[in-house]
């Protein structure tokens, strides 16, 4: 499948890191992009487009992948991501779900061309949906590998949290128990003895998925009123109707407060957790073009008006926007964030 150009890679990468990072290598440089972080020093990003895998015949559904190919290499060769100095973070970007995907640098330092780093779908889907997905150890290259999914605006959250993982020597289950006691909003101690791994990461997973779903009941109820139950995108006025968060719910700064809602259908809660299109702090409606460009470009595009048909349209305000000001300023700057973490503005 087409993937994303590296000039749109590298400002997904960009609109990610912290404000005050800085760049050090070229402006379409991803294989690798070297940056001063804010908050976090030195790195050096490997970034691939996070594709579907329909590449063989009897693989299991739901794969999706990034494919490790570097400047210049031959298909007959052999490639090494490197590893001193910075930091090294490998990630995945998926246009499909507007989420990173981080995998361990360390077990593809020599590789072939084109191999396949995989992930599964339903760990997009929980980070889209919340903000951070941790999957379960996987085999790869003789060890066990955690992969982790999260949106941009916890980017730094995942450098800080991998690289303190790295220093403590946490590999396989160990690494997972670690990744799930730092999810951002539902952080607990992760725990010191081996019999007690398997049933911390059970009740740990548990407790986050019970925390979002009562969170979730909760504020669609008050951000519904606010919006007199109608999509503020598209206006419709059904049961269906629910409560987006501005600030997903595992990112720090979320809220359950009204100004971190806007009450979405479906369809656009999807593509608004996805960051396919985000809003303004003037309440326009702003689409990823390069996203929709993907989605032509893989024969993705069915039905894509949904999206396209509201770009720069002014979405419905919430029933405070003009009686308060504080909770409007709060609205404001959440919104902001959320556009400059996706690489819109």
């Amino acid at each position: 499948m087409p993937a994303l150009p590296n000039g749109v890679l590298r400002a997904k990468l960009a609109g990610a890191l912290p404000e005050g990072s800085s760049f050090t290598s070229g402006p379409e440089d991803v294989h690798p992009a070297l940056a001063n972080v804010t908050g976090f020093g030195r790195a050096r990003f490997y970034v691939w487009t996070v594709t579907a895998d329909r590449s063989v015949s009897g693989r299991p559904a739901g794969e999706f992948k990034i494919q490790l190919i570097l400047p210049n290499q031959s298909r007959q060769a052999r490639a090494s991501l490197e590893i001193e100095g910075p930091y090294t973070v490998l990630l995945g970007y998926s246009p499909d779900y507007g989420v990173f995907v981080g995998w361990e640098a360390p077990l593809y330092r020599r590789f072939a061309y084109s191999r396949n780093v995989q992930c599964r779908e339903e760990l997009l889907r929980e980070a889209r949906s919340t903000g951070w997905g941790v999957a379960e150890p996987r085999r790869v290259s003789g060890a066990e590998e955690v992969r982790v999914a999260f949106t941009p605006g916890n980017l730094l959250h995942y450098l800080r949290t991998s690289r303190a993982a790295d220093a403590e020597g946490r590999k396989g289950k160990w690494r997972e128990a670690f990744f799930l006691a730092h999810t951002p909003n539902a952080e607990t101690p992760p725990p010191v003895r081996s019999r007690d791994l398997d049933e911390y990461v059970r009740k740990q997973r548990g407790r986050v998925t019970a925390t979002r779903l009562a969170r979730d009941g909760r504020f669609s109820a008050l951000i519904k009123i606010q919006y007199a139950y109608a999509c503020a995108v598209c206006a419709v006025q059904l049961e269906i109707v629910e409560g987006a968060h501005i600030i997903p719910v595992r990112e720090a700064g979320s809220s359950d407060d009204v100004w971190n809602g806007v009450a979405l259908c479906p369809n656009h809660h999807d593509l608004f957790d996805g960051s396919a299109f985000l809003i303004r702090p003037d309440l326009e409606v702003r689409v990823d073009q390069e996203r929709v460009e993907y989605f032509r470009a893989n024969d993705l595009a069915q039905g894509l008006e949904i999206l396209t048909d509201y770009d720069r349209r002014r979405i419905r305000a919430p029933e405070f926007w003009k009686r308060s000001a504080d909770l409007q300023g709060r609205m404001v700057r959440a919104l902001t964030r959320r556009a400059a973490a996706a690489g819109l503005t």
